[in-house]
């Protein structure tokens, strides 16, 4: 590996003009308008009105011998832009090595700090708070220092810098001039002043940072100002057989490192006015989830992975805040003081607690009341006894870590990471595959152990004869009861047990009366009566109509009511049933899911809660699944409420995953035993559709020993069976990501008839992210590939990327590590680049996928797409949150009755037969068969006009049925310029009333268009190759023909142009002659070549790899002749009116880095996780996958280009066609 780098570092080394002189000063304000401009990239970057303005370009000053230098600026948006986005470079050897620093406005207010580096060697250095909000029309100063590693930061007058960093691999770029430019936004630059550095300037200079946050002085104003607000909580009077006092809100908090004496913490007398003030519900804790909460490696440390840089600065500024210091508070005591009636005496008087992280022990007026350990199970603690009429105290003791840690990394999350794609084979003796994982209580997806009361808390007064649950069985007639009385009384009782069912909404009641009658119940007992009522006509709840009732029961001696609870609850039935479907209400039951929701981020907003779930049903999703973290009760009622069907998921993610040790005998009953009771906690919610284990734990999959392997399938199959005692109304998935077929395949159908494995199949899958194109599973592969007969096939995790909440760029660790979006935009990936790439990008994949999905796999149950929220800009904001257009593919592609498109190739000729399938898929909400329908069908402009239109009748569709025809659709032969963006526009109309439309994106254009740039009047030869000459031809060229190498460099002489078809073999004879012909002034094109250029190129071809699909291309300087009238996303799905993979490119060629060598187009496969370590790893690894597709190679005093581009689709393809007569014209020149 170390030879590699060496290697890559000589390569730049030689690159480098490092003999120049160094420049000892620089200015420019930008005066002299008629001064020339280095400029790089396709916007605008020019000097005007005494500024340089720029946009989607950049311009550089200075050279490549510019090392150590300190250089300042100042930049402004323009008053009308929509945000303020400055960007500017350092260090610019060329436009891949270079530093990069920006000043990020809009909803993010940022400092940011990265190396890029060629072929993906990326590393970011880091992001920081502005600490204000930058406005268009006003000037903005950013000053930068560099002299080695080091780098500072500063903006505005700042004495200190807000980026202080050592960059351990500078050596990447260790040379280059300024840049200012290169963002999405107008911006524009005024007085660049540089200066030469001294190489030792930072010696005996500390980091130091200016962070913003609160001083000393001012978190004891902070501290004083909050104990002097807290109020106790008061209970003025009873309120009839049951009260209930919320206790959230406002409670004394200190941390066990400030107060380690018990006593003084519990004790009634001791003064608590030095004492911090926190709010219940909450975590004292930053919320550091998934994604939102993870960091990422640099050459500094850890830093945020950059789905939210917002929301997680947010919980940082939370914390760092407070008046304690949260690091430190292993362990913390609580305190509330309570004022309570007379009339308490002789009642019941109970502390229920939703939920307390992790572990608790509860006190009354200085005595011990009761403990809990669990971080997501409800428990109460009977005081009875305890309290008294008039002031009381409650206090908790809350331990953040069963070990008593302060924090502890995800050592199950670093497990999936490393191991997620490796074999049995490879994860056998890999030790991180091997590690011991399960070391702490169940935190679902929170890591850095959350801590703290993060759930509701009430005080319950009730009389000594108390119902304490009720299981409701919902039939689609009535119900039945499981109803728990408990006697605490000294007395035995009798009494009868009532119910009341109202309707939620109108008050309407649907049933009353008594259930049982006659009861008795023992002093101290406690019993679970059964009872049912049946005949009744409830509305049904399902996602498309909520409908709720309020169950009221009632325990009545004599005509007195004792007690009595409401539970909201509602009637439906789900079944996995035998013949591999889902049901719902006695109906099949497609999942139109979204996986992922902002429960996790803000897990006590309620209007949260509401606002997501009211845009998920407008968005035609109707399920979901608590991923990795279970949910509260607020968010269940909210997916109550809203028609959201839930799955719900267990408490540990990756439980035993892989090779890891099976945990001792005491870890795992504490998980399951908790998992248990929050299967109790939720059973009564009728969102709440089946139950999941756990994510992904794959034991089953891959662990290395078969043995212990089948120990853990017995360990979980024995949950399920518990699970099944506790809730036997609801299916069960064994895992998520868990298929029969893998089980049996494993071991055997013996093994498996022995253990309970669910009822549902589940497949995760991360299309065109981590796993192949969207257009191998057009014709049903998931279901085919998938499905065991008899189970419900579905998939809870069906991912195609993550925008970040702010703008819409990649979620940075996959942007810069994984580099997963490179291979799908290439450099619009980076966050100066426009955002509307990414999200154009990954809203095509999740619609087109979704739609295959629905299209294709009528034996399929569903399909939930992940992660859903990242697909709302500020996602964790009630007010501020708002739909990206992946949601809107979405919605069209959920819509319950679809009409659908199969397009593979997406650039179409005018005047062209399109030659398509147009499906109806029916899963009508109400159930019903769709009678015979008209298709309409459209194409548009980008301003919406009609350039053509039809329409076609549409057969009856049953229900969960799909049909499909091939209707007679021609592209409109005039449009009103050469090149149209426009829209294929469908609409399915039933009896006059549109049920379903939808649209796709479509480059038309005509074949004037495509061949414009051909050359006029050159000699064009080609070796004899038909598909070379179709394809020549389509761009009106008229190619000689050669019969051999020899004939081809004849007949191109000195003043055409040689094009060398899709040859396998060339000959060492013939190898030279082309360099020959080159090296004299020659001019050479190259054609789906790979065995051939590097037979003709070996000193700057080395070899070459096949693509996952290699229907995606990018550019790699899109500013090049060859990309004349394309964008960087038009190299993508190139037609040829097959149904099959739309591929651009056949091969990509591994190229070395050299001056004569211009990189124009490349490829990355379609991957999953790249380590974020040392850089000659990531090389590696990187170059394992990456390449070029197209290169131009100068030969002496002639040039080549080599291209795998699929450009013999020129004849139905104009993108195609285009992009071959740009490189004919690029040669002609």
């Amino acid at each position: 590996m170390k030879h590699q780098l060496t290697a890559f570092l000589a390569a730049a080394a030689l690159l480098s003009p490092s003999a120049l002189p160094a420049q000892d000063a620089y200015r420019n304000d930008f005066s002299d308008m008629s001064a020339p401009l280095a400029v790089t990239g396709t916007g605008t970057c020019a000097v005007s009105g005494g500024v340089l303005r720029a946009k989607d370009s950049y311009a550089v000053f200075g050279g490549n011998e510019w090392k150590d230098y300190e250089f300042s600026f100042r930049a402004r948006a323009p008053k009308d832009a929509e945000q303020v986005q400055i960007w500017a470079g350092f260090r610019t050897f060329n436009r891949f090595d270079r530093y990069v620093v920006g000043i990020k406005g809009g909803l993010q207010d940022d400092l940011y700090l990265m190396r890029t580096g060629y072929m993906g060697l990326d590393e970011f250095l880091g992001v920081r708070e502005l600490g204000f909000h930058p406005v268009p029309g006003e000037w903005y100063t950013l000053r930068v220092q560099v002299a080695g590693g080091r780098i500072r930061v500063f903006v505005g007058d700042g004495e200190k810098p807000l980026i202080d960093v050592e960059d351990k691999n500078s050596s990447l770029a260790p040379t280059g001039g300024v840049a200012l430019g290169g963002g999405w936004i107008d911006t524009e630059y005024d007085d660049l002043n540089v200066r030469q550095l001294p190489a030792d300037f930072f010696k005996g200079v500390k980091r130091d940072e200016y962070d913003g946050r609160m001083n000393a002085r001012q978190k004891e104003e902070k501290h004083a100002k909050e104990r002097a607000a807290y109020s106790p909580k008061r209970l003025a009077a009873l309120t009839g057989v049951r009260t209930e006092l919320s206790l959230d809100g406002q409670w004394l908090f200190m941390p066990e490192y400030q107060m380690k004496d018990e006593a003084k913490a519990v004790g009634v007398d001791n003064p608590d006015t030095d004492w911090h003030v926190m709010t219940v519900p909450d975590f004292w804790t930053p919320i550091r989830i998934w994604l939102h909460g993870e960091t990422m490696p640099t050459p500094n440390g850890h830093e945020a992975k950059g789905v939210s840089d917002t929301y997680f600065q947010q919980e940082s500024d939370r914390c760092e805040n407070y008046t304690f210091d949260y690091r430190k508070t292993g362990a913390a005591w609580y305190r509330q003081w309570l004022e309570l009636p007379e009339d308490i005496k002789g009642k019941r008087t109970v502390l229920s607690f939703d939920a307390v992280s992790k572990m608790c022990d509860v006190y009354v007026n200085g005595q011990k009341a009761g403990s809990h350990v669990g971080m997501f199970g409800a428990f109460e603690v009977d005081v009875t006894g305890l309290v008294r009429p008039g002031r009381n105290l409650v206090a908790l003791k809350v331990v953040r870590d069963i070990k008593g840690a302060a924090a502890q990394t995800s050592d199950a999350m670093e497990n999936y990471y490393s191991s997620v794609r490796k074999d049995i084979a490879a994860n056998k003796d890999d030790k991180q595959a091997n590690k011991e994982v399960l070391t702490d209580i169940p935190h679902g997806f929170y890591g850095d152990n959350p801590a703290g009361i993060w759930q509701p808390v009430k005080l319950v007064v009730t009389e000594p004869v108390k119902v304490e649950d009720v299981f409701i069985k919902p039939t689609l007639q009535g119900a039945e009861f499981d109803v728990t009385v408990n006697n605490t009384s000294k007395k035995n009782r009798k009494f009868d047990v009532t119910v009341r069912i109202a309707d939620k909404q109108d008050g309407s009641v649907l049933y009353e009366g008594t259930l049982l009658e006659k009861q008795k119940l023992g002093k101290g007992e406690q019993q679970t009566l059964t009872c049912a009522v049946d005949g009744l006509k409830p509305k049904l709840w399902e996602p498309s109509s909520p409908n709720l009732y309020d169950f009221t029961f009632s325990v009545v001696s004599g005509k007195d009511v004792i007690d009595k609870t409401t539970i909201t609850s509602g009637f439906r039935t789900f079944e996995a049933r035998d013949d591999g479907y889902l049901y719902l209400n006695g109906r099949k039951f497609w999942l139109r899911g979204g996986n992922h929701i902002p429960f996790a981020l803000r897990p006590n907003d309620r209007e949260l809660a509401d606002k997501f779930m009211q845009l998920m049903r407008q968005g035609n999703v109707n399920s979901t699944r608590t991923h990795t973290t279970p949910w509260n009760q607020l968010w269940m009622d909210a997916a109550d409420r809203n028609g959201i069907a839930v799955s719900f998921e267990g408490t540990w993610s990756w439980l035993m995953i892989h090779s890891t040790p099976i945990p001792n005998e005491s870890t795992l009953k504490l998980w399951h035993d908790e998992w248990l009771q929050v299967i109790k906690k939720f059973r009564n919610h009728p969102s709440l559709v089946f139950w999941t284990v756990n994510n992904e734990m794959k034991f089953y999959d891959l662990d290395a020993d078969k043995e212990r392997a089948k120990e853990k399938f017995r360990i979980i199959s024995n949950t399920v069976k518990d699970m099944r005692k506790v809730d036997p109304t609801r299916p069960v998935s064994f895992d998520s990501n868990y298929m029969r077929r893998s089980g049996v395949r494993r071991f055997g159908e013996d093994f498996i008839a022995t253990v309970d494995d669910g009822d549902i199949d589940d497949n995760h899958a991360y299309y065109n992210w981590y796993d192949y194109s969207v257009f191998r599973f057009f014709n049903g592969e998931f279901q085919r590939d998938f499905k065991t007969p008899g189970r419900p096939l579905i998939s809870q995790e069906m991912s195609t990327g993550y925008p970040n909440a702010e703008t819409g760029h990649p979620t940075r660790s996959y942007q810069l590590i994984h580099q997963n979006p490179y291979s799908l935009i290439g450099y619009e990936a980076y966050d100066w680049a426009n955002p509307a790439s990414f999200l154009k990008v990954q809203s095509f994949i999740t619609g087109e996928l979704a739609e295959a999905l629905r299209r294709t796999c009528p034996e399929a149950s569903g399909i939930m797409h992940f992660a859903y929220m990242t697909w709302f800009r500020q996602c964790y904001d009630k007010d501020g949150i708002q739909p990206y257009p992946t949601y809107f593919a979405l919605q069209r592609a959920l819509q319950p009755v679809l009409v659908s498109a199969e397009l593979w190739g997406r650039n179409l000729y005018a005047g062209e037969p399109l030659k398509t399938r147009v499906y109806v898929v029916n899963d009508a909400e109400d159930g019903r068969d769709l009678g015979p329908m008209t298709l309409r069908w459209s194409f548009t402009d980008g301003n919406g006009s009609v350039l053509a239109k039809g329409e076609e009748a549409f057969p009856a569709v049953e229900y969960y049925g799909r049909k499909y025809i091939e209707p007679a659709i021609t592209v409109p032969q005039t449009l009103p310029s050469a090149r149209v963006d426009g829209k294929l526009r469908l609409q399915l109309v039933e009896n006059g009333r549109e049920i379903s439309a939808n649209e796709y994106d479509l480059i038309l254009a005509t074949r004037d268009w495509s061949g414009v740039n051909a050359p006029k009047g050159k000699r064009i030869v080609t070796l004899d190759d038909a598909a070379t000459k179709a394809a020549l031809a389509a761009i009106g060229v008229e190619a000689e023909t050669a019969t051999s190498v020899a004939d081809l460099i004849k007949k191109a002489g000195s003043t055409g142009i040689a094009v060398f078809p899709a040859l396998s073999n060339l000959s060492e004879d013939d190898a030279k002659a082309l360099r020959r012909y080159t090296a004299a002034g020659g001019k050479l094109l190259m054609l789906g070549c790979k065995e051939a250029a590097k037979a003709a190129f070996p000193e700057y071809i080395t070899s070459w790899i096949n693509p996952t699909e290699g229907d995606i291309v990018v550019m790699e300087r899109s500013d090049a002749p060859v990309f004349d009238g394309l964008t960087p996303l038009d190299l993508r799905y190139f037609n040829n009116n097959q149904r099959e993979m739309p591929r651009a490119c056949s091969a990509t060629l591994k190229a070395v880095r050299h001056e004569n060598v211009t990189e124009l187009a490349g490829q990355m496969k379609i991957h999953a996780y790249i380590d974020g370590g040392k850089p000659e790893d990531r090389i590696a690894k990187i170059e394992s996958m990456r390449g070029l597709t197209m290169l131009q190679i100068a030969d002496g005093k002639g040039r080549a280009i080599v291209s795998t581009m699929c450009t013999e689709k020129a004849p139905t393809d104009p993108v195609a066609a285009r992009l071959l007569a740009n490189m004919l014209c690029e040669l002609a020149k």
